[in-house]
């Protein structure tokens, strides 16, 4: 079944790479953008809408969703709330919703908290594509996102060859309860991890910062002094390296994080953090305008020209965006990644 959705993203994607290199040779012609004689609306507008809107990762989402939005002659713009709160994040999604844009996309920090909302946009005739973290049973067409649970699975692996197969290794997971992706990620961790005679012994809640991150880890490192391993579901592996350094134990403790900032580069570079898992952020904000733009404007009905009496999708229902593996050897690769 997970081949089949790559294969189904895979063949989305590709379809929507020929367009694009029409719309480009369209575009060296004329200075109004026009695809298959579709055309932009004068002040056409998409929002982009996420949480901890202040963090790194968002960084190459925004630049991928503003690369598509030149392409297409539309304005794209960039809200959200700085805090940890899908309380928040729906506060600012509703505003934004109140504003009327033509496309939102929008990652949600709880699945059900933000369902109502997301719901009420699609309602409202909004061309809502999802990222990063999914709301799967709201009425969004789309979620464009590296496979979590494969994530989890392929951190695992990468656990399982820096401990060299340590049988009884004892690892500790830094998550995010009741965020859909973290805990996909938790779940493709564990049973890869399993596999090779390792347990994930302490479960340790993020906390949306670094601070909170260090302070947990810090009273794991005191309660279980033999760990062997911390894996970072988040982005907060500064926090959890901090702590490991405290203990005197960096090197022995092997640190896998998630994503790339500055901070977490610079402790890969220091041989502080042992490696990174960074998803496909870029292609989140780039193909999920696309999709959005596709949609509003009726490019797309999936073959049923009644799509939304049959409820059906226009759209196929996930697309991987990728994630690339960050050691200290091609972090170099990597370095201007979250650069506005």
């Amino acid at each position: 079944m997970r081949q089949l959705k790559r294969m189904i993203s895979a063949t989305f994607v590709a379809g929507i790479s020929i367009a694009l290199f029409g719309l480009s040779l369209a575009s060296a012609q004329q200075d109004q953008v026009a695809l298959h004689g579709v055309k932009p609306l004068p002040n056409e507008r998409y929002v982009m809408v996420t949480f901890l809107s202040g963090i790194e990762f968002w960084v190459p989402a925004r630049k991928g969703m503003e690369h598509a939005a030149k392409q297409l002659g539309v304005q794209a713009s960039y809200q959200g709330t700085e805090k940890y709160d899908a309380i928040d994040e729906a506060r600012v999604l509703d505003q934004v919703i109140a504003s009327q844009p033509t496309g939102i996309l929008v990652t949600a920090q709880n699945p059900e908290a933000l369902r109502p909302t997301i719901d009420k946009a699609v309602d409202a005739g909004i061309s809502v594509v999802m990222f990063d973290s999914d709301s799967p049973k709201s009425k969004r067409p789309v979620f464009l996102a590296g496979d979590n649970y494969r994530i989890g699975q392929k951190a695992g692996e990468l656990m399982a060859r820096l401990l060299n197969n340590k049988k009884g290794a004892k690892l500790e997971v830094v998550t995010t309860i009741g965020q859909l992706n973290m805990t996909q990620r938790s779940s493709g961790f564990e049973e890869a991890v399993e596999k090779h005679g390792m347990k994930v012994v302490r479960t340790v809640e993020e906390g949306g910062g670094y601070d909170a991150t260090y302070a947990r880890t810090k009273e794991v490192l005191q309660a279980a002094p033999d760990l062997d391993g911390i894996f970072d579901c988040g982005s907060m592996a500064p926090g959890a390296s901090k702590a490991v350094q405290e203990a005197g134990k960096i090197g022995t403790i092997k640190i896998i994080g998630m994503d790339l900032d500055n901070a977490l580069m610079d402790l890969i570079e220091k041989g502080q953090v042992a490696a990174t898992l960074v998803q496909g952020a870029w292609h989140m904000g780039y193909w999920g305008l696309w999709m959005s733009y596709a949609v509003a404007h009726g490019m797309v009905d999936a073959g049923i020209p009644d799509f939304k009496q049959a409820g059906a999708s226009p759209l196929p229902a996930y697309v991987d965006t990728g994630v690339y593996e960050v050691t200290k050897e091609n972090l170099k690769f990597f370095r201007n990644i979250n650069k506005p």
